[in-house]
């Protein structure tokens, strides 16, 4: 994992990211630090009920701020 003070912000310009449609959901300025991140998916350990993802067989999803995050079984 990165540092805590660091910005999780997609990387500009990625072909990758470009191609599969990846939409910015804030400015650079104001993405999370990855300790918000981890204090966030801390916090909602075992408080969220996962949700059965349709299109993939064998995982799961829960919503942290706002973001999708898989849990692959």
């Amino acid at each position: 994992m990165p540092d805590d003070n660091v910005k999780l912000v997609p990387l500009a310009g990625s072909p990758v990211l470009e191609r599969v449609g990846i939409k910015r959901r804030c400015k650079d300025e104001d993405a999370p630090t990855m300790e918000m991140w981890r204090k966030g998916r801390t916090a909602s350990y075992g408080r969220v009920s996962l949700k059965v993802a349709a299109e993939e067989k064998n995982v799961e999803i829960e919503v942290v701020s706002g973001v999708v995050v898989k849990h692959y079984n």
